[in-house]
């Protein structure tokens, strides 16, 4: 096991790895290139008003056993709250709310009863969701037939009806998976199908942040690396790996400064490693050519202001419009603040829409949706682009992404676009730096 290992990237990863290895005995040194910790998962406060802003906002589920459990090892899983059951709102574009709770029964019963006694599904959409679950539940691996097929596709074969797809499996996708179900790797959706729902009914309730990201891991886990004799740092721009005899020994700042390493743990972007590495690593190992595969998904956050309240719910599905999901952030974070954010996943056809543009949509199809907003005058707004949010789950995307373990000696890999067997989640983010932390403790 190595007494010091280097991790490049604050981001989830990076400091789950961080946590994990400085309990395991190794002395952390990690460094950010940013002036804050978290990366695609962060807070920060909006300068006109002081509200917490989350770069994007996210759902936790109770199959996030990973993420748990490094909450628990920092001390701030009760920054997460959890419904006792699965429960999740929609909200159609002509204002009807209809609800799908699930009851505590065995997995899959407590969906399929759920489903049953909803009101959001017809008597024939009841029967396709049934017969969802017996696919889902007739084998534990995929046939080598569902790699080559979209979730578009699969839906399809297993006899979906149109309307079930559009008012719920593609809401799942998209939401889950940050892609549209005509690109999204089946089998890569059955598994995460699996994991939520057909596991046990606590794995599939949600949980909702009441604090911002940031505010939720990134200080606590920077502690418990210095608590343990690790050092986290900001603002330190590593430009390039040092690699020489097909050993990584330490990595170059950009002013220029070496830092040497026994152990280097890269826990940044798919996109910016290959900038990293010296190009004939690139062009002669397969595990980082391939990553030049992967291709990225974008995620629009509309966060608006209001003189006044304009709905109680908490967080609601949206059907029939461009925008998908709605958080009631002053309710959820307990500011008693009137705004809400809304997300557009998969936002592929709209990012280089104008912010305007977006903004007019936001609060057209809001007024839709919330006919009781009646007078409440919009006070602030805000729009968030982040085009690479997550990496695109498209068919055939597992081939593309390498394990923690590389070809260099000395240099490991994590991040949520890593081999974790998930979609680009906080999960995966997390487990993907457990994994990293694992083959790390346990090389010679």
């Amino acid at each position: 096991m190595p007494d010091d290992v280097l991790i490049i990237g604050g981001g989830l990863a990076g400091l789950a790895a961080g946590v994990a290895l400085a309990e395991g005995g190794c002395r952390v040194r990690l460094l950010e290139q940013k002036p804050y910790l978290g990366g695609r998962a962060r807070s920060f406060r909006d300068t006109a008003t002081g509200s917490v802003i989350d770069n994007g906002q996210h759902l936790f589920m109770g199959c996030y056993h990973s993420t748990l459990k490094f909450l628990e090892a920092i001390g701030t899983s009760q920054t997460v709250t959890f419904d006792p059951q699965l429960r999740v709102r929609f909200l159609d574009v002509d204002g009807k709310l209809s609800e799908l709770r699930c009851p505590s029964f065995p997995a899959p019963w407590h969906l399929l009863a759920g489903v049953c006694l909803s009101d959001s599904f017809t008597f024939g959409e009841k029967m396709d969701v049934l017969r969802m679950g017996r696919a889902l539940r007739a084998a534990n691996k995929a046939g080598p037939s569902l790699e080559q097929l979209t979730v578009e596709e699969w839906l399809s074969e297993l006899g979906q009806r149109e309307s079930l797809r559009r008012n719920f499996w593609d809401l799942l996708c998209i939401a889950a998976m940050n892609e549209d179900p005509q690109i999204t790797s089946a089998s890569l959706f059955r598994r995460v199908l699996r994991l939520a729902l057909f596991n046990s009914p606590l794995d599939s309730r949600l949980g909702v942040p009441r604090a911002g990201l940031s505010d939720c891991y990134t200080d606590a886990a920077a502690r418990a690396i210095a608590d343990r004799g690790g050092s986290v740092e900001l603002q330190r721009d590593v430009r390039a790996l040092l690699v020489s005899n097909g050993e990584c020994h330490g990595v170059k700042l950009a002013d220029g400064t070496a830092i040497e390493a026994r152990t280097v743990l890269s826990a940044v972007p798919w996109h910016v490693l290959p900038m990293l590495l010296p190009g004939e690593a690139v062009n002669s190992e397969p595990i980082f050519s391939r990553i030049l595969g992967l291709h990225p998904a974008p995620i629009i956050s509309v966060y608006l202001w209001f003189d006044r309240p304009v709905t109680d719910l908490e967080f609601v599905g949206l059907r029939g419009t461009t925008i998908q999901w709605l958080f009631n952030k002053g309710k959820i974070l307990g500011t008693g603040e009137n705004y809400i954010s809304l997300v557009l996943s998969g936002a592929h056809e709209h990012v280089a829409r104008s912010k305007e543009d977006l903004l007019d949509t936001a609060v057209q199809e809001l007024r839709s949706l919330l006919p009781g907003m009646g007078g409440a005058r919009l006070t602030h707004s805000l729009v968030i682009k982040e085009r690479f949010a997550t990496f695109s789950p498209c068919v055939g995307v597992d081939s593309l992404r390498p394990p923690a373990v590389t070809p260099v000696r000395g240099l490991y890999l994590a991040g949520d676009w890593t081999d974790t067997g998930l979609p680009a989640t906080i999960e995966g983010a997390v487990q993907s730096g457990y994994f990293a932390a694992e083959a790390i403790l346990h090389s010679n």
